[in-house]
């Protein structure tokens, strides 16, 4: 683990391997260990950078922002850790993070992978936590678990059960409305076009989350972008198709220009 300082703002981010560097943005309720399992199936040639975002539980913060304040802290850090441009991964809410990044800091992207990702607010479905308030704490967690995994996972894979644990993050309520309040300020619909890095969306085929017409409007909508919809795959893409997911990424960073 390692800090960076960005816009007056000091992150931990973790990195590993060597070559083209990779910068991988986390979710909304994970921070950088959400890729401590997926960086090393990236493989030879890849340099792979997880920092945290603000308000996470290493790199506190205490005051309103919005996703352009995301990008802008991750543009600094692309300047500061990789010779001025990177490759960017960015699921869900990193996601929002990333195409603002493509849009306000052109320079700064090399590719873009959007994994789960909407360009706006509106297109984010939350779970409807009302429909199971009354069942109890296990049946709440199994409902919102069952939007980001399948339910086979959730019985049978001990290891990626793990690796979520290891990765959720419990906030105070106070960063919490801070996260949200810059997600709900999110809409990029008007200006998806100015995206000019090479861009691969990956779209689970069953996520509750994100519909899959959300993730084909959003390719059409950025020049030259591809989708690739995961069979079988609910929200959480990057650890539960994990293996998948890193040689998809791998063959986008590392294609010929």
């Amino acid at each position: 683990m390692a800090q960076v300082e960005v816009n007056g703002v000091s992150l931990r981010y973790d990195e590993s391997g060597a070559g083209e560097p990779l910068v991988l943005l986390h979710g909304f309720n994970a921070d950088r260990r959400q890729f401590d399992c997926f960086r090393p199936h990236l493989g030879d040639g890849i340099r792979a950078i997880a920092p945290d975002q603000r308000d996470g539980p290493d790199s506190p913060f205490d005051a309103p922002y919005a996703m352009v304040d995301h990008a802008d802290d991750a543009a600094d850090l692309i300047a500061q850790l990789c010779d001025g441009a990177a490759h960017v991964f960015g699921t869900s809410y990193g996601g929002a993070v990333a195409m603002t990044l493509a849009i306000r800091h052109p320079k700064r992207v090399k590719t873009l992978t959007l994994g789960a990702a909407a360009p706006c607010f509106d297109q984010f479905k939350a779970p409807d936590m009302a429909s199971v308030a009354d069942r109890g704490p296990d049946a709440v967690r199994r409902f919102v678990m069952e939007h980001f995994f399948t339910p086979d996972a959730i019985d049978h894979d001990r290891a990626l059960m793990q690796a979520v644990a290891d990765s959720f993050c419990e906030r105070s309520p106070e960063a919490g409305n801070r996260r949200m309040a810059a997600l709900r300020g999110h809409d990029l619909r008007d200006r998806l076009s100015y995206i000019r890095a090479p861009t691969l969306v990956l779209q689970g085929e069953f996520d509750p989350i994100i519909s899959l017409e959300v993730s084909r409007s959003l390719a059409r909508a950025i020049p030259g972008a591809w989708l690739s919809i995961l069979p079988g795959v609910r929200h959480g893409i990057s650890m539960e198709r994990i293996v998948h997911i890193a040689r998809l990424i791998r063959d986008h960073v590392l294609a010929p220009a």
